[in-house]
């Protein structure tokens, strides 16, 4: 795992960016967080792993014990935002509810204000379109099954994001953080937006990443949602910063891409990226 900093003299609080563990081992990001010490820290999307549980009557959050003890852990060094990314597809309100109980708050299409050290902050969560559009379908199903597996009317091709609270969270006073997990949806849908900071993973930085001497850079090879030699894999683009995520879910393997906890804001280091 390599440790990213970004310095956004704008942004009034330190903060961590976390995402995309996929309920895999934390010690190395708890170790990380503990000496850090950020003001606030941001779960960007899919803290567990897509599969259902296996066992009947058996919640997914429960089945997912490396997932509590991150958010758990997390939320004892500082301050934990926690939005919904494409693999928390199938949580009910009583796997939320348990994520609630690790003391992270979950931001579902919606938004909170704080206050930290004077500064005012406003942080958002905008929930995976493909969660959205599975607790829609969902709803219209028998309550007999935990979670029903949709065909394509619960998953349709290409949804949308609910985006009704946004133009609300953008006329919030304070410094606007949006937890975004998907980065494509920064062009389609928030560009112009009113939003100080747009924080994301999923892309995974590419998955396989070569290094290109053209522009001194290392670029991903594939991201879904985007496709081959994708554009938004990691880094920093204008108000969006991309984490290459902390596991790997995939039979693919991650080369020249290690995991990457990100740092925003942390006085005295220097700004630095793979």
């Amino acid at each position: 795992m390599v440790e990213t900093s970004y310095i956004l003299p704008s942004c009034p609080v330190p903060l961590a960016l976390v995402t995309d563990t996929h309920n895999r081992p934390s010690d190395v990001i708890l170790e990380s967080l503990r000496r850090n010490q950020p003001a606030l820290i941001l779960l960007a999307g899919d803290f567990v792993y897509a599969d259902p549980p296996t066992v009947p009557g058996r919640l997914k959050m429960q089945n997912c014990p490396e997932a509590q003890k991150l958010l758990r852990a997390c939320a004892r060094v500082a301050p934990t935002y926690v939005s919904l990314g494409n693999h928390e597809w199938m949580l009910n309100d009583r796997d939320l509810a348990l994520v609630a109980d690790t003391g992270a708050v979950v931001l579902d299409n919606r938004f909170v204000s704080l206050s930290i050290g004077g500064a005012a902050l406003c942080i958002g969560g905008l929930t995976s379109a493909r969660l959205t559009a599975y607790q829609t379908w969902r709803d219209r199903q028998p309550l007999s099954f935990l979670y029903p597996w949709p065909g394509k009317e619960g998953w349709p091709k290409d949804p949308a994001p609910n985006l009704d609270w946004v133009g609300k969270f953008e006329q919030q006073d304070g410094y606007k953080i949006l937890l975004c997990h998907h980065p494509e949806y920064m062009p389609r849908y928030l560009k112009g937006r009113r939003i100080d900071l747009i924080l994301s993973g999923h892309a995974h930085g590419g998955q396989w990443r070569y290094y290109s001497p053209l522009d001194r850079r290392f670029h991903g090879v594939y991201a879904p949602g985007q496709g081959l030699f994708p554009k938004l894999t990691e880094g920093r683009h204008q108000n969006q910063i991309i984490s290459r995520g902390l596991s790997n879910n995939s039979l693919v393997p991650r080369l020249w891409n290690p995991p990457e906890l990100v740092y925003i804001n942390q006085p005295g280091v220097t700004e630095e990226s793979m």
